[in-house]
């Protein structure tokens, strides 16, 4: 199947769903069930779990990893994702309702979508014949409003940390730390500018709580597109499940 035919064909199938409530709304409701916040739809992790999802149904089976050992972190990143932790369940069947109900029997599958660390949710669904591979992603999101962004002179990095244990924000360019250039501690709004010349290629991003521990909220990579240590080819088709 050419690629904007599927593209096409996911699109379709998710604007249905979505119109009848969708992964999000069974995922919201079993966490309201068990006292976890609600998560929000995040457009980033549904592009990456359709992609998945369109990978799995075209090789036939289900799995978390790609045939060189890529893991559902590394495809969202690929996609552009900065945030350090990922979830993912997937799911096949006749319909939607089937799929839910499958992930409402296994306990692992539950226990991973009512976790009450998500933040965030999104999901991709693709025909396979006459049934549908559903893929479902979460991740937790620790910074608010997160910019980057290149200018003439460098890179900008801004946002606000969720966590009201945030003393003061760090950013670490390769190996070496960077200070904000600008840090309000009662919003915990924060901005840090790296020069062109100093840009080491891989970045993370946290803040420092109490006694000085080091919080990790998000790493990336600069230029976009570039992969981070460890993570070269990352991007093949799925290998079969155990």
């Amino acid at each position: 199947m050419k690629r904007p035919t599927l593209f096409l064909l996911i699109i379709f199938v998710a604007a249905i769903l979505d119109a009848q409530g969708g992964p999000l709304a069974w995922v919201n409701s079993m966490r309201q069930r068990v006292g976890a916040p609600p998560v929000a739809m995040d457009a980033l992790l549904s592009e990456t779990a359709a992609l998945w999802a369109a990978r799995l149904a075209a090789a036939g089976i289900l799995s978390h990893r790609g045939d060189d050992g890529s893991t559902a972190l590394e495809r969202y990143r690929a996609q552009g994702g900065t945030e350090v932790r990922v979830g993912e369940i997937l799911g096949a069947g006749p319909g939607l309702a089937d799929i839910e109900r499958g992930w409402v029997a296994s306990a692992e599958h539950r226990q991973l979508a009512v976790s009450p660390g998500w933040t965030h949710a999104g999901w991709g669904i693709v025909a396979s014949g006459s049934s549908r591979v559903v893929v479902m992603m979460f991740t937790e999101k620790r910074v608010d409003e997160l910019l980057i962004a290149a200018g003439p002179r460098g890179l900008t990095v801004s946002g606000r940390f969720v966590s009201r244990n945030a003393a003061r924000g760090l950013l670490y360019n390769g190996l070496d730390q960077v200070g904000p250039a600008e840090w309000d501690p009662a919003s915990r709004r924060f901005l840090f500018d790296v020069p062109c010349s100093d840009l080491a290629g891989y970045l993370r991003l946290g803040y420092l709580a109490g006694g000085g521990r080091f919080t990790l909220t998000n790493a990336f990579t600069w230029p976009p597109g570039t992969v981070s240590p460890g993570a070269e080819g990352r991007s093949a088709s799925p290998a079969p499940s155990p």
